[in-house]
């Protein structure tokens, strides 16, 4: 078992997208089609450039397994716990919306020039402020090792679940899979104690996740650890 503390850095959500805000958008831009008599639709696609997060602290523990069947002593499995709090941060995003606008009739379109066909795009900006965003983690790694006796380099794969929850322009809650991918350095003080350093790499998709902007994206981060271990 061990406990862990380090930074969390170069933090961002990679193709990002806002169907609900593009959506009402588009209805802004096509206010027909709120009127269901008209039989009038649009489609859209929202997408904006990435979402930078914060670094941030992040800290964890973890308790794990090592095989003691002889040739299986560098395999391992373990469950790992960690949090940290990688704030949106302030920006202003490119945008582009397509669209695709489809009138119920064309009868209007034809007779005075109006509610006619059109397929489009919108490029703009837009400006989002800085919002808390808190990420807790947990994952079931698989872990393959060098046993020395004082020097143990280890690699890892493992996956689990992401728990997003967020405030102030960007309000809410989600549960989201994740992978988890880690190496690291173990060095024995004594035969129970030991000190590690270990990088990772986490990678999640958010979707839909607030009511006004629906965001949805691809959060990856990097994070750099360190802690004490105890085995048994």
């Amino acid at each position: 078992m061990a406990g862990y503390g380090g930074l969390s850095f170069g933090g961002k959500l990679y193709d990002v997208t806002m169907p609900d805000f593009g959506q009402n958008a588009a209805h802004a831009q096509f206010p027909s089609v709120l009127n269901p008599v008209t039989g009038d639709a649009v489609s859209q696609s929202f997408k904006t450039s990435n979402l930078s997060l914060a670094n941030t602290a992040v800290y964890g523990a973890k308790a794990g397994y090592f095989f003691t069947r002889e040739g299986y002593s560098w395999l391992g499995l373990e469950l790992d716990a960690f949090t940290s709090k990688p704030d949106i941060k302030q920006a202003n995003l490119s945008t582009r919306q397509e669209f695709t606008f489809t009138p119920g009739t064309t009868t209007e379109c034809l007779a005075v020039g109006t509610r006619c066909p059109q397929v489009g795009v919108n490029n703009g900006t837009l400006n989002v402020r800085e919002s808390s965003l808190r990420v807790a983690t947990l994952t079931a790694n698989v872990i393959a090792r060098y046993p020395g006796k004082w020097f143990q380099p280890y690699v890892g794969i493992g996956g689990g679940l992401f728990y997003f929850t967020g405030s102030g322009q960007f309000e809410g809650r989600q549960y989201a899979p994740g992978v988890n991918v880690m190496g690291g350095l173990k060095l024995l003080a004594t035969e129970q104690w030991g000190l590690f350093v270990e990088g990772r790499y986490n990678f999640a998709y958010v979707s839909n996740f607030d009511p006004i902007f629906g965001l949805s994206g691809s959060y990856r981060a990097v994070h750099m650890v360190a802690g004490v271990s105890y085995q048994f």
